[in-house]
C-alpha cells in the first residue's frame, strides 16, 4: 500500500506491509506524545427536514393510527404510501409532521420533505426539482446530480435502496409529480397530501386516508388549548359556536384563538358576532366549502393596524416560498417591518418556518392578494432587484474578477466585501435559489426582462460551482428569452456562453455548439470580444470533447489572441496550457511541450502557484514519455507540495493519476497501482467519470496478477450523467477550470 503525509510527494513514502488494512491508516517513524485519528465521517448523510410540530395539535386519534397501519403493513417489497386527502386548511400537513415526528426513530436513515406547492398561487413544483433537492440532502454533490428526471429518478432508487426513510410530500398536484420521488425500499415510508384524490398512485400501492374538519369536540379542544382553560372556563358554548363559525378547520380555528390571545378582555361572544357578521361576505375568495376560512382572514385582517396590514398585502406578491427581513423590506420599502412581521404571526395570518424565515399558508396569500393595494404591482420588480444587488456583491466574492454585462457590480467596487469568504457566498446563494427561480420566472411571465436577463446572468457563479444542471438549463431558457425581447445581443451572447457551459459539463459537445456558435455569431454582431474569446473557447472544448484536435487548437488560438488583445494575462495562459494539452493527447510532444511551458511561465510570473500546477502535472507525462521519469517525479512532486493543500479532492486525485501515468512509464507497475488506488479513493469523494476509468485501471493490473476485480459501489462508481465532463487531464477530456474564459475560476471561491 502508499500512504502520505503533508507534502511529502508519493515516491517519498512508498512502503510496503504484509498483510490488509482496511479504514484509516496511518503510518509514522518516531512519534512523541498522544496521537488522535479522526474516524471517517458516515458514507450517508442523514437528512432531517421535517417542518417543526404545529402547537395545539388536537386530537387526530384515528388518523394517526391510520397512518401506523400503513407504516406498518406488508407492501410486498414497496415502500408504504399513504396520500392524506382534504380540503385546504383542515390540517394535512400538521398531521404529516406529527405523525413522523413522533415515530422519527423507525426511520433511522432520515425524514426527507418537500412542499411541492400544487396548489399554491405560483408555479408548482417540478419532479426534478425535488427530486434533485433529496439527492443532495442523500449526499450527491450538486455538480453530481444527473440533468434529466429518469437519470435522477434511478439514482434516487440506487441511494434508498435498503435504507430506511420517511418521506413526506406536501400539497401534491398530480400522481406524476410524486411518482418519481417514492424511494425503492421496503422499509421507506412515504405520506403525501393533497386536495385531490390522486388515483394515479393506486399502482404504487397507495392507502388513501380522508381527512375530515375536526370533530366539534375536538375543534373546541383546540381552541380552549390555544386560548387557555380558565380564560374561557363559563363561555364554552360561545366557543361552541365560534368552532362551527370555522368551518371546524384547524387553520380558522387558529386565526380566531390568536384574536382571542391578543385580546385578554374580548369574551368569546363579541368574537363569534363580529365573525358572524362576516360570514358570507367574502366568499368569492374560497373554493367551495371554504366560505368560512375566508371570513375568518377577513376578519382578523381588518382588525390588524395599517403598517402590518399593508405587510400582509404586499407579501402576499412575493412568489417566493420564503422570505426573510431583508425580503420583506425590499418588498414593502417600509425601514423596519420586523413588528408588522411579528404581528402577522401574532394573528396567525404568517408561519414562522425558523428564527429567520417566514411563509404564508397557501390560503393566506390567496386572501392576501385579493386585498387591494396600489403598490402591488411594485412588488416584484422591488424584490426582483434586490435579488440582483444581493447576489452580484455574493458573486463578486465568489470570482471577484470575472466580466459581467449587468452594469449593476459597477457599483460595488469599492465596497467592502458582502461575505467573508467565498464559500460563505456560495452557501447564501445557494439557500436563496428557489427564490431566485420563483422570482425570475415570474419576472419574466410579467415583461419584466430588464432585470429577467440580470438575474439569470447573476445566477452564473453558483451554477458553475454547484451546478445545479436542470435548474440552470430551465432558468438560462427563460433568461435568453429576456434578453432577445429586450434586443440586448451581448446580454443574450452572454447567457447561450452560459448555457452552453451546462451543456459542456454535461458531455452535450453538439448542444454546446449550437448555442456556442449562435453566441459566437451575436458576439461578433455586437463587437462584444469578451464574448467572442468565451465562445470560441467554449467551441475549442467542444471540439476537442468530439476528438477534433484541428478544430479545438484553431478555436483555443482565436480565443487566446483575443485575450491578448484586452490584456488578459491569466486567459492567455489558459489558452496555452488548453492548447498544449490538446497537442500532448494528439501525440505532437514538442508543440505540446512549447505551448505547456509557455503557460507555466506566465503562470508563475503572476504568482498563480495552482495553475502553474496543473501545467506541471501536463509537463511531467510529456517529461515521462520522453524517457525522463526522474524529472517527471520531481515536476509532479513541486505540483503535490501545491495541490495537496488546495483543498480540492479531485486535484489531488488528478496529480496522483500523474504518478500513476509516470510510474508506468517507469515499468513500475506496483507504484502505479498504488497510486491509482490512493486516486479512487479521493475522487471517490466526489464521484464522476473519473472513478469509473481508475477502476477499470485498477482492474486491468488486477486481471494481470490473476486477483478478483474489485466490485463497484453503485453509489459513487458510476458516470453521473450523459458524457458528464471528466476532471482529470489523463484522459485529455475536458478541462474544468474556466470560470469565463480566464475572468476567474471555480478555484477561487473557497477550495
Amino acid at each position: 500500500m502508499t500512504s502520505r503525509s503533508g507534502a511529502a510527494s508519493p515516491s517519498e513514502v512508498h512502503n510496503h506491509i504484509d498483510g490488509g488494512a482496511a479504514g484509516v491508516v496511518l503510518q509514522a517513524g518516531t512519534i512523541t506524545g498522544d496521537v488522535w485519528v479522526a474516524a471517517p465521517r458516515s458514507p450517508h448523510p442523514v437528512p432531517r427536514q421535517l417542518p417543526p410540530s404545529p402547537s395545539h395539535f388536537t386530537s387526530r386519534a384515528a388518523e394517526l393510527a391510520a397512518l401506523d397501519e400503513v407504516a406498518g403493513q406488508e407492501t410486498g417489497g414497496q415502500p408504504a404510501l399513504a396520500v392524506l386527502i382534504g380540503p385546504g386548511g383542515v390540517g394535512k400537513t400538521a398531521l404529516a409532521v406529527t405523525w413522523g415526528s413522533r415515530h422519527a426513530g423507525r426511520y433511522p436513515d432520515g425524514q426527507l420533505y418537500a412542499d411541492l406547492r400544487g396548489f399554491s398561487p405560483g408555479t408548482a413544483v417540478l419532479p426534478d426539482e425535488a427530486l434533485g433537492a433529496f439527492l443532495r440532502a442523500l449526499g450527491i454533490a450538486p455538480e453530481h446530480v444527473p440533468p434529466g428526471l429518469a437519470e435522477q429518478a434511478a439514482l434516487f432508487r440506487t441511494l434508498t435502496a435498503g435504507r430506511r426513510l420517511l418521506v413526506l410530500l406536501d400539497n401534491a398536484l398530480s400522481a406524476a409529480q410524486v411518482r418519481p420521488l417514492i424511494p425503492a425500499s421496503a422499509g421507506c415510508t412515504v405520506v403525501v397530501t393533497s386536495r385531490l384524490r390522486l388515483d394515479g398512485l393506486v399502482s404504487e400501492g397507495a392507502r388513501f386516508l380522508d381527512v375530515a374538519p375536526l370533530a366539534q369536540p375536538h375543534a373546541v379542544e383546540l381552541v380552549v388549548n390555544a386560548v387557555g382553560r380558565t380564560r374561557v372556563a363559563g363561555e364554552l358554548d360561545d366557543v361552541a359556536e365560534l368552532a362551527t363559525l370555522c368551518g371546524r378547520l384547524p387553520i380558522a380555528l387558529r386565526v380566531a384563538a390568536a384574536r382571542l390571545a391578543s385580546r385578554p378582555r374580548w369574551p368569546v361572544a363579541r368574537v363569534v358576532a363580529e365573525l358572524g357578521d362576516e360570514n358570507s361576505r367574502l366568499s368569492r375568495l374560497s373554493a367551495e366549502g371554504e366560505a368560512p376560512v375566508a371570513a375568518t382572514f377577513d376578519w382578523s385582517y381588518r382588525a390588524l393596524p395599517e403598517p402590518a396590514a399593508k405587510l400582509y398585502r404586499l407579501l402576499g406578491e412575493f412568489p417566493g416560498a420564503s422570505f426573510g427581513v431583508d425580503v420583506a423590506v425590499a418588498a414593502t420599502e417600509l425601514a423596519d417591518p420586523a413588528d408588522g412581521l411579528q404581528q402577522l404571526v401574532d394573528a396567525s395570518l404568517l408561519e414562522e418556518v425558523d428564527e429567520r424565515r417566514y411563509r404564508f399558508h397557501d390560503l393566506v396569500r390567496l386572501h392576501a392578494r385579493a386585498q387591494r393595494d396600489d403598490d402591488r404591482f411594485e412588488v416584484l420588480p422591488r424584490v426582483a432587484t434586490w435579488y440582483l444587488h444581493a447576489m452580484t456583491r455574493a458573486n463578486m466574492v465568489a470570482i471577484p474578477i470575472r466580466w459581467r454585462v449587468s452594469p449593476v457590480c459597477e457599483q460595488y467596487r469599492t465596497s467592502p466585501p458582502a461575505f467573508g469568504s467565498g464559500r460563505a457566498a456560495l452557501d447564501w446563494l445557494d439557500e436563496q435559489l428557489p427564490n431566485v427561480l420563483a422570482v425570475l420566472e415570474e419576472a419574466a411571465a410579467q415583461r419584466h426582462d430588464e432585470v429577467a436577463w440580470q438575474l439569470c446572468e447573476a445566477l452564473w457563479e453558483l451554477f458553475l460551482h454547484r451546478k445545479h444542471f436542470p435548474l440552470w438549463l430551465r432558468s438560462h431558457e427563460i433568461g435568453i428569452g429576456a434578453a432577445q425581447r429586450c434586443r440586448n445581443v451581448v446580454a443574450e451572447s452572454r447567457l447561450r456562453c452560459q448555457l452552453g457551459r451546462a451543456y459542456l459539463d454535461l458531455g452535450r459537445f453538439e448542444a454546446a455548439e449550437q448555442e456556442c456558435g449562435r453566441a459566437l455569431e451575436l458576439a461578433r454582431a455586437a463587437g462584444s470580444r469578451h464574448n467572442e474569446s468565451v465562445a470560441l473557447d467554449q467551441l475549442g472544448t467542444a471540439a476537442q470533447g468530439r476528438g477534433d484536435v484541428a478544430a479545438a487548437i484553431a478555436c483555443y488560438t482565436g480565443s487566446l489572441e483575443i485575450e491578448a488583445e484586452l490584456g488578459i494575462d491569466r486567459g492567455v495562459a489558459q489558452r496555452h496550457r488548453r492548447i498544449g494539452e490538446v497537442l500532448a493527447k494528439a501525440d505532437r510532444d514538442p508543440e505540446a511541450l512549447a505551448h505547456l511551458e509557455r503557460a507555466r511561465r506566465m503562470f508563475a510570473d503572476m504568482g498563480d502557484e495552482k495553475d502553474e500546477a496543473k501545467v506541471l502535472v501536463g509537463l511531467a507525462r510529456l517529461d515521462a514519455r520522453a524517457g525522463e521519469v526522474p524529472a517527471a517525479r520531481r515536476r509532479l512532486e513541486r505540483a503535490w507540495a501545491v495541490l495537496s493543500e488546495s483543498g480540492s479532492a479531485v486535484y489531488q486525485a488528478d496529480v496522483l493519476v500523474g504518478f500513476a501515468d509516470v510510474a508506468e512509464h517507469g515499468d513500475d507497475p506496483a507504484a502505479a497501482r498504488g497510486h491509482l488506488a490512493e486516486a479512487l479513493k479521493l475522487y471517490e469523494q466526489v464521484g464522476g467519470p473519473q472513478v469509473t476509468r481508475v477502476r477499470a485501471r485498477l482492474q486491468r493490473y488486477a486481471a494481470e496478477v490473476g486477483e478478483p476485480a474489485a466490485t463497484e459501489d453503485p453509489e459513487v462508481g458510476g458516470d453521473p450523467g450523459e458524457g458528464a465532463v471528466d476532471h482529470g487531464e489523463a484522459t485529455g477530456a475536458v478541462p474544468d477550470d474556466r470560470a469565463d474564459g480566464g475572468d476567474g475560476e471555480p478555484g477561487q471561491a473557497g477550495e
